[in-house]
């Protein structure tokens, strides 16, 4: 990657280089078959090497173009979280005419660059060209789902504790029945959802999004799927199972959400 973008950036030098390299050898030969022989050379090495430039420029190109579409992507992705939330909503009060919706924050994106340096929590360590915007608590997502929250940062890096973290909670609603719950880690590589009484009925498949309960974490992102429920006459709440939505093995780009600066008062 560096020898490519060194290319890109002195391709002129480099071509000039190739021109007068080739200018030299042909003053130095004489013969018809060696000049030709060089010229024919030379055409197809100026070739090789335009062609090369041409692709390194595409790429860089197409590598920013992916970014917006990633970031459109997670963009649709959450406002089909809130809508889904919506619909549920409407079919249960009959309001459909009345519902509004509008996005009140911002995806920064953020590369993952490796795994939190600090052993006070498990997450990723982030970077960003937009770190100015960046703060603490706020939530991390993917087009798949909630990733986690920024604990801290530093210049242009960022640590974000993820939902295998120990010491991390997010409050959850299932969005079929509207319970809500807390989310926790098992310890493995699944999560927990707690605090959900004998009482209310849980079916494996039940989607869990945040519920908005908490300032840290807007409403109606996907946590994850329940795939197992457990229940014991013995304790008063239910052992329910959840797969996260996010392949926390496969996160390298993620977005940071925003809230949006307003000049409404009191907000």
């Amino acid at each position: 990657m560096n020898i490519t973008r060194f290319v890109a950036r002195f391709y002129e030098f480099l071509l000039l280089s190739a021109y007068m390299i080739l200018s030299f050898l042909l003053m130095l030969s004489s013969e018809s078959k060696i000049v030709e022989g060089l010229r024919l050379t030379g055409l197809v090495t100026i070739g090789s090497v335009q062609s090369v430039i041409s692709s390194t420029g595409s790429y860089f190109k197409l590598e920013g173009k992916n970014r917006e579409l990633r970031k459109e992507n997670t963009q649709l992705s959450y406002e089909i979280f809130q809508l889904q939330d919506a619909l549920l909503e409407n079919l249960r009060l009959k309001e459909l005419l009345q519902f509004k919706y509008e996005v009140d924050y911002d995806l920064i994106p953020a590369k993952v660059i490796g795994f939190s340096p600090q052993d006070f929590v498990s997450g990723l360590l982030l970077s960003t060209e937009d770190y100015t915007k960046i703060k603490e608590d706020a939530a991390v997502m993917t087009s798949d789902g909630l990733v986690g929250k920024i604990v801290s940062r530093a210049g242009k890096n960022a640590i974000c504790q993820i939902l295998m973290d120990p010491n991390s909670r997010v409050s959850a609603r299932i969005q079929r029945s509207r319970d809500l719950g807390i989310i926790l880690w098992d310890g493995g590589n699944l999560l927990k959802l707690d605090h959900i009484p004998n009482t209310i009925t849980v079916y494996e498949g039940d989607v869990l999004t945040t519920s908005g309960y908490s300032k840290l974490f807007p409403p109606n992102i996907k946590i994850g799927v329940v795939i197992k429920i457990e229940k014991s006459e013995e304790k008063l709440f239910q052992s329910i199972t959840v797969k996260p939505a996010v392949n926390f093995n496969q996160l390298e780009e993620v977005f940071i959400l925003q809230a949006k600066d307003t000049d409404e008062p009191g907000t």
